[in-house]
């Protein structure tokens, strides 16, 4: 117990640090970490992953207010972005979450290895930011429908949507840190509303770990959260003097290296 315990608080330390600074959401790291430890204590795959996407939103709605609060204060966030978008991140978020409580967690698991892999290659290989357009479009339409890709997408692997947001904010020619900033104020519209789903849309069932409501775990919620709050604010402050590129890197082998362990575990093993 004692060694859960202290997995759970240095996966918050380094989910919360790596969320402020790339601005990827630490749920790409909480994610499966939580997946392998309920394996690990012997709870069903058929659920393990869902209770690891549903704990994953709960904590990102405290690291993201974490980690909003400093980019606010270094003015990284776009506001006119972020009325533009929340009600399509919200609306992707509630209809993704719904969507994945009711398909089985293999599936679930795919979908992870999927999108994992394709964030791992972008951020392996992208060097510039590829520019499309001068600026976000004119259409309410189009924001929307981008939006709502955006949340549904996330959500479905358990997300704050850096991954996807920042870097089609930076194809409409966004600068790095105010896609950051920005991002990290849409995951809190993930987050939120994706893990109130989650909560409410489970099936009964009475193997579930202790301090389960719905799919969501209030014990890895707490836990991983009470480092993490503090490891995001940090990972914000230290964006604005790091090599981005190296570090993107980094974390996609780290990315690359999560999705074999995850094909070996369920394929495999």
């Amino acid at each position: 117990m004692v060694s859960l315990i202290i997995i759970f608080l240095i996966t918050g330390i380094v989910s919360g640090f790596m969320a402020g600074l790339l601005g990827v959401g630490g749920g790409i790291i909480i994610v499966p970490i939580s997946y392998f430890v309920l394996l690990y204590l012997n709870y069903s795959a058929d659920y393990a992953m869902h209770i690891a996407i549903a704990s994953s939103l709960g904590i990102i709605c405290f690291t993201s207010i974490s980690s909003i609060r400093t980019h606010i204060k270094l003015n990284n966030v776009n506001y006119a972005i972020l009325r533009s978008w929340a009600p399509g991140i919200a609306l992707g978020s509630l209809i993704g979450s719904y969507s994945a409580s009711l398909i089985s967690g293999e599936i679930l698991v795919n979908i992870f290895i999927f999108l994992a892999f394709l964030i791992a290659l972008n951020m392996a290989f992208q060097k510039d930011p590829i520019i499309i357009s001068n600026d976000l479009p004119k259409s309410k339409i189009i924001n929307l429908i981008i939006s709502y890709l955006i949340g549904f997408m996330s959500v479905l692997i358990g997300i704050g949507g850096g991954s996807f947001s920042v870097p089609t904010l930076t194809m409409f020619s966004k600068k790095i840190h105010e896609a950051v900033g920005t991002s990290a104020a849409l995951g809190f519209f993930i987050a939120f509303p994706g893990a109130i789903i989650f909560m409410f849309s489970a099936p009964d069932i009475n193997s579930l770990p202790p301090f389960t409501y719905g799919y969501l775990n209030l014990a890895i919620v707490l836990l991983v959260s009470s480092t993490s709050i503090f490891s995001a604010n940090l990972g914000a402050k230290v964006s604005v003097n790091v090599n981005k590129i190296t570090l993107r890197r980094i974390f996609s082998i780290f990315l690359l290296f999560t999705c074999i362990s995850l094909i070996i575990e369920h394929y495999i093993i």
